[in-house]
């Protein structure tokens, strides 16, 4: 069975560095036909506030939650996800 993909944008929350945020996480949703099953595939961060301090954070978004990083001014996500 062929797996659906979309382009999705929904509110996120970034957890770390003693700060808490909202931020947009652009995704690629991943879903099985016929289905309720789906999976975030990749997640990119925007509109994250520019003063949160670079360092360990946690981003929510869709029911899921991945690690990301800020370094050198920009977000890096892990490629690991769990639901929550």
């Amino acid at each position: 069975m062929a797996s659906h993909r979309e382009s999705v944008m929904l509110s996120g929350l970034l957890k770390g560095m003693g700060r808490e945020a909202e931020c947009l996480v652009s995704a690629l949703k991943v879903s099985l036909p016929g289905t309720n099953v789906s999976h975030y595939a990749s997640c990119s961060i925007f509109s994250a506030p520019d003063d949160l301090p670079e360092g360990q954070y946690l981003v929510t978004f869709g029911g899921e939650t991945t690690a990301v990083q800020k370094r050198d001014s920009y977000w890096v996500a892990s490629q690991s996800y769990s639901q929550v």
